[in-house]
């Protein structure tokens, strides 16, 4: 948590502003990191290594949000030079293209993923997850912006807990997550041990006309067709994870 007290700090100076007139138009940068258990087969040494690695940042990433009053879009934004490890555990294919884009006015969304070489775009009704906001919460000042505490159980099961800043009155997130009074500035998705968070760097305004675009690429596709295609995506990458340790 005290990574996200220093990380909101860029943010507390334009929030000055927000108290006179609040955000609608604009780009908050997240940092992603994983948490993931390391598998039992590996040696000490190996363990070692990964952790290093992690400690290290290698499996960390930044991704962009976009956002009008209207809609909203998530993106990664490309590494110049990965890290060596990066490279070796998930092989050439780094960059995640992922477009995740939601439409506040309609309450629709259109994910754009790709497995492999395969783009795939998925176009389904917004499904906000059942938040719970502790009544009587004071601003949260710990973190250098009013923020509150929020939870939720996702529709695919991850457990939720987000911060949310009312300064930018839009329900707005990282990685398609959002239905709150006001913008996640610190979201951590969790599931079996796993987990991943998504920590405000830094915000700016955007012109008011600023326009996003929906993602029409890629081959349609049910979101559920698409998890298992993703399965076994998931599948091919850990056997390469495993095959990496072994060699090394």
């Amino acid at each position: 948590m005290l990574r996200l007290f220093l990380l909101s700090l860029a943010f507390y100076l334009v929030c000055g502003t927000c108290a006179r007139a609040q955000i609608t138009h604009g780009t908050i940068d997240y940092l992603e990191h994983r948490e993931f258990p390391l598998w039992d087969g590996m040696s000490l040494e190996q363990k070692k290594r990964m952790e290093e690695m992690k400690a290290q940042g290698a499996f960390d990433r930044k991704g962009r949000l976009t956002f009008n009053q209207d809609a909203f879009s998530y993106q990664q934004l490309e590494q110049e030079n990965p890290p060596e490890g990066r490279r070796r555990w998930w092989g050439d294919q780094t960059e995640n293209p992922d477009v995740y884009y939601t439409n506040m006015a309609d309450s629709t969304v259109a994910d754009q993923r790709r497995i492999m070489d395969r783009t795939f775009l998925m176009q389904d009704r917004w499904v906000v997850p059942e938040w719970e906001i502790p009544a009587n919460q004071r601003a949260n000042m710990a973190y250098t912006l009013p923020s509150k505490l929020a939870f939720a159980v996702s529709a695919e099961g991850d457990t939720l807990t987000a911060y949310f800043t009312e300064s930018i009155p839009l329900g707005i997130g990282p990685h398609g997550y959002g239905g709150l009074p006001g913008a996640i500035v610190y979201l951590k998705v969790e599931n079996e041990g796993m987990y991943t968070e998504y920590t405000l760097q830094t915000m700016q305004p955007n012109p008011a006309d600023l326009q996003l675009a929906r993602p029409t690429e890629g081959d349609a596709i049910s979101r559920e067709k698409f998890f298992e295609v993703a399965e076994k995506r998931r599948e091919v990458m850990e056997r390469r994870r495993r095959g990496w340790e072994r060699r090394n």
